[in-house]
């Protein structure tokens, strides 16, 4: 391994922690804490919830959901953000989330159970969706890597080519 490697881990890593990113990464964190809560909660008590088939396929979009926040914390992590894609992502996990919490409260029983826990989770992913769309919206711009704009690099020095290997 070279030496180089926990530098350009640190740096990748870092751009995940600067401001307009910073409260975006940590309520995808958060969320997806909640979503692994989620799951787990499912898969333990799987086979005595008595519930209608429809409510058994919300882990299903729990799942659809933890891949859309890692989809996001990649593009933001390989240094491209892109606005409208970022919009378009949350708003796509939100209405998930949404959808899967209307599931929750039609087939929620009378008594307390299981489901309050997992229906209190995707209250609470209901408000980091919402925090990530409004904060995506009003606080962060379009950032794209110089590494990805074709051409780059062309007629250039020695030291913007290992400049530019030191991000591989």
């Amino acid at each position: 391994m070279p030496t180089g490697s926990p530098q350009i881990v640190e740096d990748a890593c870092k751009y995940l922690i600067v401001y307009p990113f910073l409260p975006l990464t940590i309520s995808k964190g958060c969320a997806l804490l909640l979503y692994i809560i989620s799951i787990v909660v499912w898969m333990s008590r799987q086979w005595s919830f008595s519930s209608s088939s429809i409510v058994t396929i919300s882990p299903i979009f729990d799942l659809i959901s933890i891949a859309l926040l890692l989809v996001t914390l990649w593009f933001t992590l390989q240094k491209f953000f892109w606005r409208k894609l970022e919009m378009g992502l949350n708003v796509f996990g939100l209405l998930l989330c949404i959808f899967t919490t209307f599931l929750l409260l039609i087939n929620h029983p009378s008594s307390f159970s299981i489901y309050d826990n997992i229906l209190f989770n995707h209250i609470l992913l209901t408000a980091s969706w919402s925090f990530n769309i409004i904060w995506s919206t009003f606080h962060t711009t379009d950032t794209v890597s110089k590494l990805l704009i074709p051409g780059w690099g062309e007629a250039t020095e020695e030291q913007e080519i290992e400049a530019l290997e030191m991000h591989f």
